[in-house]
């Protein structure tokens, strides 16, 4: 025989929901219990349609106030609306965790190389998106952390991409030849998170041919990288290579003693008749 009504605790088993939510539904009249002769709370089977949808509605972080009144409503018109809201809310967050996965493995990955320091290697750099400003350390603007805030706050899209964000700072080619490892043409904040919204603030850099070194220096010892740069020019000329383009320093990971640094210097084939 059909079972028409369920107590409140059954209703709770079935539904896992708190008995106690149970209760201050009924109090504020979202969902109403009913009493039998014993004044015992219990709900008809016809009242799960409702509980279970202000149990999805609760789970998307919808307000109390919004479920009673899309259930109070004669028509699906505003329920349509906050289900295509949510939907993009929820596309986002996938698309955030897909990320945020990769960014995992790749984090596993940079990490054990840190435990093959002296290894240098010619690869094929991911794409990503760099926010530039002039080098903090050259630059004589001392509004220039202004000028920073106020261009980080015209980014549009989701602020997902701060999870996604290293510091960065960038030695021009020409410094490269002649030596200079530390004065820096820029720095800036390098996202692997996709910035498409962000035209005009975060510039994609495109893939390319490079040598890469991971390094790790303790946080007052910034000159040790003089011997990595050295190292990785030698590395270039053995193989045929020439540097190609400005070196990037991806600041991967902070420590309060050791900063972990991933060295990039494009690199291309030296052409024939061309002095090494």
């Amino acid at each position: 025989m059909l079972k028409l009504k369920f107590t409140i605790g059954e209703v709770s088993n079935i539904l896992n929901i708190p008995i106690d939510t149970l209760r201050y539904y009924d109090k504020i009249g979202l969902i109403s219990s009913h009493r039998d002769v014993n004044k015992y709370r219990y709900y008809y089977l016809e009242q799960f349609d409702s509980l279970i949808t202000i149990r999805m509605l609760r789970a998307m972080d919808v307000p109390i106030e919004r479920i009673h009144a899309l259930l109070t409503d004669d028509s699906l018109k505003d329920m349509r609306e906050l289900l295509s809201s949510k939907q993009r809310d929820i596309d986002r967050q996938l698309t955030y965790l897909k990320h945020l996965s990769h960014k995992l493995d790749f984090l596993k990955d940079k990490f054990q190389r840190f435990e093959e320091r002296d290894v240098i290697e010619l690869v094929q750099s991911n794409p990503s998106w760099v926010f530039l400003t002039d080098s903090i350390m050259e630059s004589a603007d001392k509004k220039l952390g202004s000028k920073v805030q106020q261009q980080i706050r015209k980014i549009s899209t989701d602020q997902e991409w701060l999870d996604f964000c290293h510091i960065i700072s960038i030695v021009s080619m020409e410094n490269l030849l002649v030596g200079n490892y530390h004065s820096y043409l820029n720095n800036g904040i390098l996202s692997t998170f996709p910035m498409d919204e962000a035209a005009g603030v975060f510039l994609k850099l495109e893939p390319s041919f490079c040598a890469r070194k991971c390094v790790v220096i303790n946080k007052d010892c910034y000159t040790d990288l003089d011997d990595h740069y050295e190292q990785m020019k030698e590395f270039i000329l053995k193989r045929g290579l020439k540097i190609a383009g400005n070196s990037l320093e991806i600041n991967l990971f902070n420590q309060y003693n050791n900063h972990y640094i991933e060295i990039y210097i494009p690199v291309n084939e030296i052409e024939e008749g061309e002095e090494r």
